[in-house]
Order: C-alpha cells, then structure tokens, then sequence
C-alpha cells in the first residue's frame, strides 16, 4: 500500500491494552495540506482519541506514533455517516411532502428515521471496527 493511499497523523500514544492502542492524535497545521482532509474530522478538533491494532509490536504510553488509515476507508466512512444519512432525509422529507404531509411532521418523521438509520449503525458498530482499523507504526 503506497503512501498516496494512506491517510497519516502523528500521535502519543495514550494506553497499551492486549492488542489495542489508544493514540491521542492533535490537529496540526500539516492537516491543511493533507491529502485526505476532506474526509477526516481531525482539522476540526484540537485533540482526537483513537484506537487501533498494535498487531503484536511493543507500544509504550507517551511514545510518539504515525496513525494510518486507507484513504479508501476514511471515503467509505464518510459515505457511510453524511452522505447516505443526507439522502435518507431528503428522500423521507420529498416523499411526505408529496403525500401532503405537513412540514412540522414531515421534518419530526425525517428526523426519527435519521435517528433509526444511525441506530442501525450502532448495532453494526462490531462490523464497522473490523472493517475500519486504524494502524500504527513506531516513527
């Protein structure tokens, strides 16, 4: 996998558990100039807390790390928590409005099923930390 497909952050790592590692990763100003900016939240906070898969390396708490993520993973991710989310409301919201639904109802209703659909997701959330692992190197 080249480096144009990752996705990279520097961390501190926070805690080593089994084969887990939460990193804290700080926004910095090189997050303008990444290539994935537009699919990761990591320009918009200070501070973001992830875990990812040590896979069997020694970590150390406060040691410096790079986080890696596919580009193609952090695309499918956004996908997956604005865009289908996005066209779910304006389909519900289109369609009540063509059955006359008022619009009071017809946002609550839209709403409601906004809320199912990132419930489902929950439910899912095992399938979606397989998929979606972040990786970690020693710099």
């Amino acid at each position: 996998m080249g480096n144009a497909q990752l996705i990279t952050h520097k961390g501190i790592v926070e805690l080593v558990r089994d084969d887990d590692v939460t990193v804290k990763i700080e926004a910095a100003s090189a997050c303008l100039s990444c290539a994935g900016k537009a699919f990761c939240s990591m320009s918009e906070k200070q501070d973001k807390i992830i875990m990812a898969s040590a896979h069997n390396h020694l970590f150390s708490k406060g040691e410096e790390v790079l986080v890696k993520m596919r580009l193609s993973h952090g695309m499918s991710a956004v996908l997956w928590a604005y865009v289908i989310p996005l066209c779910v409301l304006l389909i519900f919201l289109l369609t009540l409005f063509a059955f006359k639904i008022p619009e009071a109802w017809s946002g609550i209703i839209s709403v409601v099923f906004i809320a199912l659909y990132y419930f489902v997701l929950y439910l899912f959330r095992g399938k979606f930390n397989k998929k979606y692992v972040f990786e970690i190197e020693k710099i």
